[in-house]
């Protein structure tokens, strides 16, 4: 067994308290995606866990609070950056077990961003800072506003990039202040056990970061409906985020929540074909798409529509599908057989509805849970594949003749979500032009990546609210307090 697969079939416990501590509820298997066969099992949390991580965690920040300075935060973040690199192999090899993601991407992007996301906020611990005002009103005042840790944060990470959405929610936590309860998804949890491992190597306070490890239903409610958590911030589904909001109102907890994606990717007819071909593609099958923001409907010009599309499914089909500790694979399965079922009823409900279908099946894959790059072509607009989120290695296209901003802005617009959207045009006036009318969260022009820590990322409407990253998601863990003294 390799590294990956010995730590995998290991006991796991529940980190809390700066102690790895047994669980009080059932293990819960771990599933290779590449071969559907068990290779381990994690803890399944319960309330009473929960419990005793928020007790830590509010231990912890009392512990702290005279003591746990700015700088000291950075230097323990910093240090895990430093762990994590030093670690970087056996991770990518985590990551691609659990996953199922070929190991040059866990190589090249998980890894590499999770070390990215602990130093850049490890920079923002000491530069959170209030500001001072002048006073209208008669008389002396001394008016000023200070930035204060939330409180205890629960955070809830997808399944889709776990090690990196671990650490980009850890990071921001820690920097402001606050102490961390933990729940990585129960699909993918066994790099974020070997980073709690790390963790306590770094010698974080005990309590600062407490790992559970569950089910939704039971440890993320448990989160949620937490008395004394003060923040959630989740990253995953809309119907899950609608859940969230529904029952922090009653506690009036501050939310984050980071939701579903359909995103359009507009291409005028004066745009570099080659070069939005190859990002289309890359943009959503790289990660089997399994991908937030990934740019999963595709409304083209009808005059370059052919050749476009040609394209994009040329790039799709040159993808090697294959096991993913093979460095040369570029498409792995997707996570889970519930998943697999999931996006391939996408398909086949869009083949019944008389669509095109460029691409799909197995990719000669006998085991595990693969799908070939998909291409939907002859779409009704209105049709489940055009307009909700599938989560998978499918590209809807849509077609249009008009040339008029109103109308393409219209239809890109046209969804519930609206985390990100992509504009493929050689022409500034007419980005900037749809830069203003396309109701997403993010928009890249001429790029399918542009992603960095400092840029803030969220959703409009049902893709959520509230930002992550850079100054706006350090902020998102604090409470801003406005103080007048008179003299």
């Amino acid at each position: 067994m390799n590294p990956a697969q010995e730590f995998a079939a290991r006991p796991h416990r529940l980190l809390i308290g700066g102690e790895w501590v047994e669980s009080r509820g059932e293990p819960l298997p771990v599933i290779d995606p590449a071969t559907a066969e068990p290779v381990g099992a994690i803890p399944g949390g319960t309330v009473e866990d929960v419990d005793a991580a928020v007790a830590a965690a509010h231990k912890a920040m009392r512990s702290a609070a005279a003591g746990w300075r700015p700088a000291e935060r950075g230097a323990k973040l910093w240090a895990l950056a430093d762990a994590v690199e030093a670690h970087a192999e056996e991770l990518a090899q985590l990551e691609t077990l659990d996953v199922g993601k070929p190991i040059a991407n866990a190589r090249r992007i998980d890894v590499p961003g999770a070390a990215a996301a602990l130093r850049y906020f490890a920079g923002w611990a000491g530069k959170i800072g209030g500001e001072t005002m002048e006073m209208s009103a008669p008389g002396g005042w001394h008016a000023y506003t200070v930035r204060e840790p939330v409180g205890v944060a629960g955070q809830i990470v997808p399944w889709n990039y776990p090690l990196m959405g671990a650490a980009s929610k850890i990071a921001p936590a820690i920097a402001a202040g606050c102490a961390v309860v933990l729940k990585p998804a129960e699909q993918t949890s066994l790099a974020t056990l070997r980073l709690g491992e790390l963790i306590g190597d770094v010698g974080f306070p005990p309590g600062m970061i407490n790992i559970v490890t569950g089910t939704g239903p039971v440890v993320g409610a448990a989160l949620v409906r937490h008395p004394d958590i003060a923040k959630i911030s989740f990253t995953g589904s809309t119907a899950t985020g609608r859940f969230i909001v529904a029952e922090t109102a009653a506690t009036m907890k501050r939310v984050t929540v980071e939701l579903g994606g359909k995103s359009p990717v507009v291409v005028l007819p004066d745009a570099d074909l080659d070069a939005a071909a190859r990002a289309i593609a890359i943009g959503i099958f790289l990660n089997t798409g399994q991908t937030c923001s990934a740019g999963s409907r595709l409304f083209v010009h009808r005059s370059i529509a052919d050749e476009l599309v040609a394209k994009v499914h040329a790039h799709g089909a040159a993808m090697r599908i294959g096991v993913p500790l093979d460095p040369t694979t570029q498409i792995g399965p997707v996570t889970s057989q519930q998943h697999l079922a999931k996006v391939t009823a996408f398909i086949d409900e869009a083949r019944d509805a008389g669509a095109t279908i460029l691409g799909g099946g197995s990719g000669g894959m006998t085991h595990g849970y693969y799908i070939a790059p998909t291409v939907l072509c002859d779409l009704d607009t209105g049709s489940p594949a055009a307009t909700e989120e599938i989560f998978g290695p499918v590209l809807s296209v849509l077609p249009f003749e008009t040339c008029d901003l109103d109308e393409i802005a219209e239809l890109a617009n046209a969804t519930t979500y609206g985390l990100a959207a992509y504009i493929w045009t050689r022409d500034l006036a007419t980005a900037h032009g749809l830069i203003q009318r396309l109701k997403a969260g993010t928009v890249r022009v001429n790029a399918f990546g542009g992603n960095d820590f400092a840029m803030p990322v969220g959703g409009m409407k049902q893709s959520g609210f509230g930002r992550e990253n850079g100054r706006a998601g350090v902020e998102a863990y604090t409470e801003l307090k406005s103080v007048t003294l008179a003299y």
